[in-house]
């Protein structure tokens, strides 16, 4: 007799919840570099700020030191096509454990 891969699931599930098994949380950002001329826009290089709403103002460094990775980068133009802005898309993928504290 087979036994019931429901009530086989269910066991694994209920052994493994008091252990802790950790949650994981995606946080995306979308950050913005300084406005420049749109005629004279240089690409963003690895020192180029980039303000982010939650996590401040950082360079490309910084937030790949926080574990951030790049999803998406490119030009966003300003009022009237005059100026452009470089909008950065990361994300972080953040293990968080039923106690609550979070694992990097």
């Amino acid at each position: 007799m087979r036994p019931n891969r429901a009530a086989l699931i269910l066991a694994l599930a209920a052994a493994t919840a008091p252990c802790g098994t950790p949650v994981a949380q995606v946080i995306t950002e979308i950050c913005y570099s300084a406005e420049q001329p749109a005629a004279g826009a240089t690409p963003p290089t690895s020192s180029t700020p980039f303000r982010c709403p939650a996590s401040g103002t950082l360079t490309l460094n910084q937030l790949a030191a926080q574990g951030f990775r790049v999803v998406r980068l490119g030009p966003v133009a300003g009022a009237g096509g005059a100026s452009v802005r470089q909008q950065l898309l990361v994300k972080r993928v953040a293990r968080i454990h039923a106690s609550g504290f979070e694992a990097r």
